[in-house]
């Protein structure tokens, strides 16, 4: 067939004779830790107070909805239905306290990517050209 590859020609399209080029160790230079630029490490996390706004959120996010578990298995319910308010209201705190912790979450990285961006950017070259020199050992 005429379809068919020759083993010897190969099925490359790269030329013949083209090889990976070696850089020597010496040609790449090395550079002292002192002449490497400084970088500016973003803020870690939000702020304290804004954190235990988010858990104070989150407390209050729980405790309304467990008090609309509750009233709402209350309200249905006639005669006494005391196990089935508690679990209603179990289940409509954790739901709320799961939501507004989602929303929190996502606020406070919100605000902390916010923060980060809108800080300036400090000029920390000393004068120096940009390109480092290398150091023979």
């Amino acid at each position: 067939m005429a379809d068919e590859i020759n083993p010897e020609e190969g099925d490359s399209s790269e030329p013949r004779g083209s090889s990976i080029e070696v850089i020597p160790n010496s040609k790449i230079g090395k550079h002292e830790v002192t002449n490497l630029p400084v970088t500016a490490t973003p803020m870690s996390g939000p702020s304290k107070p804004s954190q235990a706004m988010a858990f104070g959120s989150i407390l209050l996010g729980g405790l309304c909805g467990g008090l609309i578990g509750f009233a709402f298995t209350d309200l249905q319910c006639s005669g006494s239905c005391t196990g089935a308010s508690g679990v209603s209201a179990l289940i409509g705190a954790i739901v709320g306290a799961g939501g507004v912790g989602v929303v929190s979450i996502l606020a406070l990285r919100a605000m902390n990517e916010w923060k980060s961006k809108s800080e300036p950017e400090t000029d920390t070259s000393t004068g120096k050209d940009d390109k480092q020199e290398p150091v023979d050992d």
